[in-house]
């Protein structure tokens, strides 16, 4: 062998070295990979619990159901179901709860629920709910009883 080629099996040794050095991409991709998923499932699980921080921050805002008249009482959809529609009734008073808030609460319960709905990819039953009558009866806010129930 001469003294040429033997240089070139040092140089092909020496790239070869070099390369095996190196992180392999598919590494640095599964590394990648495995911190996205668990970011993302970090966050996945940041909503349900704003969901249920807004949600107890509404009941404790509307838990005083108290009227002097039916147009103290007011009825308000929140919440979205996967197939549309809210997923709840808020029956309150504006007498004991300052009416811009409460439907700032529920505007924000229904962002949420609805981006959890689109990530999660969430399937529900598609009935959806009618909205309650409301009225003041015994200086309470609740849902008015029809006669002839509608079908």
């Amino acid at each position: 062998m001469s003294l040429s080629a033997c240089n070139d099996v040092k140089s092909d040794h020496n790239a070869t070295e070099t390369v095996r050095e190196q992180p392999t991409p598919k590494l640095e991709q599964l590394k990648e990979a495995q911190e996205a998923q668990e970011a993302q499932e970090a966050q996945e699980a940041q909503p349900s619990i704003d969901i249920a921080s807004l949600k107890h921050q509404l009941n404790s805002l509307t838990e005083n159901k108290q009227c002097a008249s039916q147009a103290s009482c007011q009825v308000l959809p929140v919440g979205k179901r996967a197939c549309g529609g809210p997923s709840s009734y808020l029956v309150y008073s504006t007498d004991h709860a300052p009416q811009e808030e409460v439907e700032k609460l529920a505007k924000a319960i229904t962002a949420a629920e609805n981006a959890k709905n689109k990530k999660e990819m969430t399937m529900s039953i598609c009935e959806h709910l009618t909205q309650p009558l409301v009225q003041c009866v015994n200086q309470q806010c609740t849902t008015a009883t029809s006669a002839n129930p509608a079908y």
